[in-house]
C-alpha cells in the first residue's frame, strides 16, 4: 500500500480518535480515492456515525455506483456486505439494490460473510417488490422506540420511504429507552430530555462512555465516541433538539403510525396502563387523540405469535424472537434463516395494521372501486 492512499485513510482514523468526526468526513471527502473499497468503507461507517442522514443516502448511492469488477475485486467480502446493508439501512429503491445484487453475485458465492449479507438482502428485495405489485399506498411510521428495532426493520424491509429514511429520523430512533421515559420526554416537549442536569456519563460492560439519563429511562448508546461526548455532550445535546424538530414536523402528517418495540407488558394477561396517557401526550404533537399506535413485544413468556385489536387505532402484537439468545442487531443473527423468519413476521403484522387502517389497499381492491365509481 502506497504512502499517497494510506496518508488520508490514517488521517482521518487519528481525526475520529481525537472527536473530530465532521473533519473527518470532510477529509475523505476531499482527498479519498473513491474507488479505493477502503476509503468507501471508511467514509459511510463514519457518516452513519455522524447520523447525517441525507449524506448517508447520498455517499452509499455513490458506493454502489463503483460496483464493477475491479472495485469488487479489490475489496474485502466484509466490506461489500457493508456497502449492502448501507444501501438497506437507507432505504434506498429497489431500482438501485437490484444491480447491486446483480454486480455481487459471483463474488458471494466465494465468499461466506458477503453470500450471507446476499442472501439475505435478496430474500428482503424480493418481498418488497412483491409488496409493491400488491400493495398501494403507505404510512409515515415514527419509532418511539423502545429500542432501535422500530426503526431499523421496517427499513430494510422496504416499508419505509426514502425520502422518510431522514425526514422520520427522531430522538427515539436510535436510542434505548423505557416506556416512562418516552412518554416523560413528549409530555415536557424534550424540554428536560437531555438536559445537562439531568444526565450523566456511564460506562458500559465493555468499558464505552456514554450518556444517559439520571433516571435511568433512557440511554444514547449510538452516540458514545468522543465526538458526542466532548463539551459536556455539546453535540449530542444539539443532535437531540434537531431531532426532536423532525418528530415534531412527522407526528403533523396525517398518515403517522407510530411504533413502539420490545414492549415489556404481555397484554392481554397485563394491561396496557400507559396507554391513554401515551395517546394524550402524543396529541401534544398530532392534535388529535386516537392515534394509531403499533406495539410489540420480542420476549413475552406466552410464545405464541399473534396481534390483538387494542382499540379501533392501537394493535398489540406478540412477534417473539428466535430463541433467548437472539440478538436482532446482529447481521449475522438478522441475515440468517432464524431472523428472516422473525423479521419477515413482524412485517406480515405491520402490513396487517396498515391494512385495517387503510392506509395500505390491495390493488385489485383499489382497482374493482374506481371501476365500480367510474360506472355509477
Amino acid at each position: 500500500m502506497t504512502t499517497a492512499r494510506t496518508t488520508p485513510l490514517r488521517a482521518a482514523m487519528a481525526l475520529r480518535k481525537s472527536g473530530d468526526l465532521p473533519e473527518a468526513v470532510a477529509l475523505l471527502r476531499q482527498e479519498g480515492d473513491r474507488r479505493d473499497p477502503e476509503v468507501v468503507h471508511l467514509l459511510l461507517g463514519y457518516v452513519f456515525d455522524l447520523q447525517d442522514y441525507a449524506a448517508l443516502q447520498a455517499e452509499t448511492r455513490e458506493g454502489l455506483a463503483q460496483l464493477d469488477a475491479d472495485f469488487i475485486g479489490r475489496a474485502q467480502p466484509a466490506q461489500l456486505a457493508a456497502l449492502l446493508r448501507h444501501a438497506e439501512r437507507c432505504c434506498l429503491p429497489a431500482s438501485a439494490i437490484g444491480p447491486a445484487l446483480a454486480s455481487l453475485a459471483p463474488a458471494a458465492r466465494g465468499a461466506p460473510e458477503l453470500m450471507l449479507a446476499w442472501r439475505g438482502a435478496t430474500r428482503r428485495q424480493r418481498q418488497r417488490l412483491r409488496l409493491a405489485a400488491e400493495f398501494e399506498g403507505g404510512a409515515s411510521l415514527i419509532s418511539l422506540g423502545l429500542n432501535c428495532l422500530a426503526w431499523h426493520l421496517p427499513g430494510r424491509w422496504g416499508l419505509r420511504r426514502e425520502a422518510d429514511f431522514a425526514t422520520l429520523f427522531n430522538p427515539f430512533a436510535l436510542a434505548g429507552h423505557t416506556i416512562p421515559g418516552v412518554i416523560a420526554a413528549l409530555e415536557d416537549d424534550f424540554a428536560s430530555y437531555c438536559a445537562p442536569e439531568a444526565t450523566r456519563v456511564v460506562a458500559t460492560r465493555r468499558g464505552h462512555e456514554m450518556m444517559m439519563r439520571r433516571d435511568r429511562t433512557a440511554h444514547w448508546n449510538h452516540n458514545r465516541s468522543t465526538y458526542w461526548l466532548r463539551d459536556d455532550a455539546a453535540a449530542l445535546r444539539r443532535t437531540m433538539q434537531e431531532k426532536a424538530a423532525l418528530f415534531r414536523s412527522a407526528c403533523r402528517r396525517p398518515d403517522a403510525v407510530f411504533v413502539l418495540a420490545t414492549c415489556p407488558v404481555e397484554y392481554p394477561e397485563e394491561p396496557l396502563d400507559f396507554l391513554p396517557r401515551l395517546d394524550a401526550a402524543l396529541a401534544r404533537f398530532t392534535g388529535r387523540k386516537g392515534n394509531r399506535i403499533l406495539i410489540s413485544n420480542q420476549t413475552a413468556r406466552r410464545r405464541e405469535p399473534g396481534m390483538v385489536e387494542v382499540d379501533a387505532t392501537t394493535r398489540y402484537v406478540t412477534c417473539p424472537y428466535p430463541s433467548a439468545d437472539y440478538v436482532w442487531h446482529d447481521d449475522l443473527y438478522a441475515d440468517s434463516r432464524a431472523g428472516l423468519i422473525f423479521e419477515n413476521a413482524y412485517l406480515g403484522f405491520l402490513l396487517r395494521a396498515l391494512l385495517q387502517w387503510r392506509l395500505l389497499r390491495r390493488r385489485a381492491v383499489a382497482q374493482e372501486a374506481a371501476a365500480a365509481g367510474a360506472a355509477a
